[in-house]
């Protein structure tokens, strides 16, 4: 496990290496929050927290990127030897980075102008209508 966190961890340095500025929360990291784990990380769902805002992502800053480095987080336990997925929620190594440099260099907020437009979640069943659905005829 350790040793996966340290290559990880080496390719997102390299990857941020060509960038000159840290990561700021609205220009960089909120993209990936909301692609990747806006879907738990907010009001009303299984998550503990909410990363919908800078103020309460903030305090998960180191978290964030020990859960990403060490890939707990976002949790997806299939295979890809094994075909490809729609809702894969795995991180690109580009992605992984912008974490790890953002919690690494303060966690910077960055200016609120480059907030990117809040995500619009679907009720109900967001990956999609069941074919079936099946309920007991008592609470087991």
């Amino acid at each position: 496990m350790a040793r996966v966190a340290i290559c990880s961890f080496l390719m997102a340095s390299a990857v941020l290496a060509q960038s000159s500025t840290p990561p700021a929360f609205y220009k960089d990291v909120l993209p990936v929050l909301q692609k990747h784990c806006q879907t738990c990380h907010r009001p009303g769902e299984i998550a503990p927290m909410s990363f919908i805002g800078y103020r309460e992502t903030r305090p998960w800053a180191k978290a964030i990127k020990t859960s990403v480095l060490t890939k707990k987080m976002p949790p997806w336990f299939a295979d890809p030897q094994y075909g490809h997925f729609t809702n894969e929620r795995r991180l690109t190594e580009k992605e992984i980075g912008v974490l790890v440099s953002w919690a690494d260099n303060g966690a910077a907020e960055g200016n609120e102008k480059d907030k990117p437009a809040p995500v619009q979640f679907a009720e109900g069943w967001y990956i999609g209508k069941p074919d079936m659905v099946v309920e007991f005829p008592r609470e087991i």
